[in-house]
């Protein structure tokens, strides 16, 4: 069993739940993991059988970009369930971070963090 980490892609995205949220946008950065058996594609060495970061990725920005949410914890399920459905992995963990939040504190980011099952467990 391995683990595929990509951390801190970085977008540009119109989430939140006050208006100006979503009018200007903001930053918003995702980690994934998938932990899924490396042996699978390592034995032959061949992309095919592994798990593609290039379509993770496409998937990812998709969302981010893509759509408008008023919560991260909305966006991070929809990530992990599209993940989940296009991948044959045995876990994935979202974590979206959001770097502005509109409160009165002195923070350096709001994060959530999600994970979903896949297939085979």
């Amino acid at each position: 069993m391995g683990i595929l980490t990509i951390k801190n892609l970085v977008f540009y995205g119109y989430h939140g739940v006050q208006d100006f949220e979503k009018e200007l946008g903001g930053r918003f950065e995702v980690d994934i993991k998938i932990r899924y058996p490396f042996s699978r594609c390592s034995s032959d060495d061949t992309l095919h059988k592994a798990v593609d970061y290039q379509q993770v990725y496409a998937v990812v920005k998709e969302l981010v970009t893509g759509r408008k949410f008023h919560l991260i914890e909305t966006l991070a399920d929809h990530i992990a369930d599209a993940l989940v459905k296009q991948f044959d992995v045995d876990e994935i963990t979202v974590i979206v971070r959001k770097k502005k939040v509109p409160i009165d504190a002195v923070l350096d980011y709001v994060e959530v963090e999600v994970t979903r099952m896949g297939k085979h467990k």
